[in-house]
């Protein structure tokens, strides 16, 4: 698996002024890399992440996943792709209300008709300390709670590509430990795993690092990573 992102720039306006969130950045991930965007708040991350992720088309250039541009496909398409091949987690961590835990978590698979492996779900429950929950309705967990049920609910069609903006916030320093190892040993089989964060203690899982400022991405060595 390649993803590819080609001169990405995402143009915004504000108070008529027009400014880059993201300003030509060029991002490769490949099956098996842990890759890290840091950066501070406002730096461009989620935006770059919502591009990468096929959720927010850029205002030039382009991102392909093993060769198919995302952007080309149509609503339809592009949500199936996502849905089969790319777990993504938003900073937000809305869940629906009416159903439970484990019914946020598998309500993709659902939606589409996919067989629920069972197995599956209950250890990534058992791996993000939230099996206790899996009957609970949202209303009823804290911020770190919900945070893990996101993670579980973009795992749990065994993407990929995770895609992760924010992955560890609201979080203590275990469950972060959790969180990240989780990633690591997802990206030993295989898959790609792309996060933002503030997070320096992302780096020891990682095996490539960016560093974004000011919308702009640069891949880091020393100080930041080790490409």
């Amino acid at each position: 698996m390649i993803l590819n992102g080609n001169n990405i720039t995402k143009q915004y306006t504000r108070r008529g002024e027009k400014f880059n969130a993201v300003n030509n950045a060029d991002f490769f991930a490949w099956s098996g890399d842990f890759t890290v965007i840091f950066g501070e708040s406002g730096s461009g991350k989620s935006t770059l992440l919502n591009a990468l992720a096929g959720v927010t088309a850029p205002t030039s250039g382009n991102v392909e996943l093993d060769g198919q541009p995302l952007f080309k496909l149509n609503d339809e398409e592009l949500a199936r792709l996502r849905n089969e091949r790319i777990g993504y987690i938003p900073q937000n961590t809305a869940s629906l209300s009416a159903f439970t835990v484990a019914e946020n978590i598998t309500l993709t698979s659902t939606l589409y008709n996919k067989k629920i492996d069972k197995e599956h779900i209950k250890a990534l429950l058992n791996k993000l300390g939230i099996a206790h929950l899996a009957n609970e309705h949202p209303q009823n967990l804290s911020g770190g709670e919900l945070r893990r049920v996101a993670i579980a609910r973009a795992l749990a069609n065994k993407p990929d590509l995770i895609i992760a903006d924010e992955p560890t916030s609201n979080l203590d320093e275990e469950n972060s430990r959790k969180v990240y190892s989780l990633f690591a040993r997802l990206a030993r089989t295989g898959v790609a795993v792309v996060i933002a964060t503030h997070d320096k203690n992302a780096f020891g899982y990682s095996n490539r690092v960016y560093h974004m400022k000011s919308g702009s991405l640069v891949p880091d060595i020393g100080e930041y990573g080790n490409l």
